[in-house]
């Protein structure tokens, strides 16, 4: 199964009366602890014996100490406080320490089954350490690996499971101070890839803006990152920390190691230009297939929140499945026409809201493949827009008939989709199909055969 998800130009034909802009999520509920503020990065959210236990940093708001914390929720929605010999504190932690990330390890046995990676500040030395605690249950915890080498990362990243390497994808910063993302992988949480950068800030980011870290999650056979931008700095000549934002955006990545920036504008529609922090650190997909969003935050600057610890929490957003991009049309018809695909059977669906819409079919074989030429494509017969059955109304996977029949005529073919709508926005194209390049589909006309991408 193959989605299509973001419409970068690159991978389209054609883009007609369109306007990229990203989904909007929506703020569903706020936890709010009652002893601990939420000033910085976290949460890390799981499904365990039933229930969904959200861990999270927070600094006490009377004595100002550090904790690791943990809640819980039915629902991954209404969360309370998880007590634990009377209290919902894990883990006290030194000032200084922090975890950059919590994660289930899939390849560990159940007493390992949880991977805590804890950051630790050298104030004397200018240097990060970074170790490796495990737990079986997330509330005892123990050491796993003294140090991870050659880490020196900050406390902002990120581990995900790679599926296309079958390991774990730790993102970093390479050194303190250098806000940047890199990567590293591992399986064992003992060795370690060799470390290499993926992103930095660049010429369409806006003035003094820095790329600040960047936890990513593994959707729909990709990955989805959230690159955290430290912005509103003002010109100075003292290090950039006081003041400042902290505001997500959207990236992606085939591999997991490669990643692809998109919008230069926040995620999160609550930031308005004001001094705040949006530590969103989280996502999971909720069991009717909305995305689900965890988000420390709190409107005060950078720098100041550290200082202040009162005022931070954590937010839940709901985004609707495969709406993280649109393709927004307006009152006058707008065309999207997809890349070549190796159709190889079964419903196509498309994601979209739409006051009107249809799809076209191009079947770009024809009766000769050999000897078909670029540029001459048309709709088949029967799968033209006029013979598609109008959609009106908002549907995660409206599934398009034709006067021509089932779509199973195009089986083992390349097809061209060409998606025309009115006052809506299309989110996603999915089927059991293969993206080609122009190249690979001529191949595949005249041989019969089509390398992987």
């Amino acid at each position: 199964m193959y989605t299509e998800l973001f419409f970068d130009d690159y991978r389209l034909l054609g883009r007609t009366g369109t306007e990229r802009r990203y989904g909007v999520p929506e703020l569903i509920n706020e936890y709010y602890d009652p002893e601990y503020s939420t000033d910085y990065f976290s949460p890390w959210v799981f499904d365990k014996d039933g229930e969904t236990v959200m861990m999270y940093m927070g600094r006490n708001r009377t004595t100002g100490k550090f904790a690791l914390l943990a809640a819980s929720s039915p629902d991954g929605i209404d969360f309370s406080p998880l007590k634990h010999n009377g209290t919902n504190e894990v883990m006290q932690l030194a000032g200084g320490e922090e975890p950059l990330s919590i994660l289930e390890d899939v390849f560990a046995p159940p007493e390992e089954k949880y991977k805590l990676i804890l950051t630790r500040y050298n104030q004397k030395q200018f240097y990060v350490r970074a170790q490796v605690l495990s737990s079986p249950d997330l509330i005892t915890w123990s050491n796993f690996l003294d140090e991870i080498p050659d880490c020196g990362c900050e406390p902002v990243g990120g581990v995900f499971f790679n599926a296309h390497r079958q390991c774990y994808t730790v993102l970093r910063r390479p050194t303190w101070g250098n806000r940047c993302v890199g990567y590293c992988d591992t399986k064992d949480f003992k060795h370690y890839t060799e470390y290499e950068l993926c992103l930095h800030q660049d010429a369409l980011d806006g003035p003094l803006d820095e790329i600040y870290g960047m936890s990513a999650f593994g959707y729909a056979g990709m990955y989805i990152g959230f690159p955290l931008i430290y912005t509103d700095n003002a010109p100075s000549r003292k290090a950039k920390f006081e003041p400042g934002s902290i505001v997500p955006q959207l990236a992606y990545s085939w591999d997991g190691h490669h990643f692809l920036r998109s919008l230069r504008t926040s995620f999160l529609p609550d930031y308005t230009g004001e001094p705040a922090l949006f530590w969103l650190s989280c996502a999971r997909m909720a069991v009717n297939m909305e995305i689900l969003l965890y988000c420390a935050m709190t409107p005060e600057a950078h720098g100041t929140a550290f200082r202040n610890h009162q005022s931070g929490r954590i937010r839940i957003y709901r985004l609707r499945e495969d709406g993280l991009i649109s393709l927004n049309a307006g009152a006058d018809e707008a065309t999207v026409t997809t890349r070549e695909y190796l159709y190889k059977g079964g419903d196509i669906c498309v994601n979209l809201c739409a006051e009107q819409a249809t799809v076209a079919v191009i079947d770009t074989c024809g009766e000769d493949p050999a000897s078909q030429a670029w540029g001459t494509e048309t709709s088949a017969a029967g799968f033209d827009h006029g013979d598609c059955q109008e959609f009106s109304g908002d549907s995660t996977c409206w599934r398009p008939r034709f006067k021509g029949g089932s779509l199973e005529r195009f089986r083992d073919r390349i097809i061209i989709l060409e998606i025309k709508l009115k006052n809506g926005a299309l989110y996603s194209v999915s089927g059991d199909m293969q993206p080609l390049t122009n190249t690979q589909s001529a191949r595949y006309r005249a041989m019969g055969i089509v390398s992987e991408i």
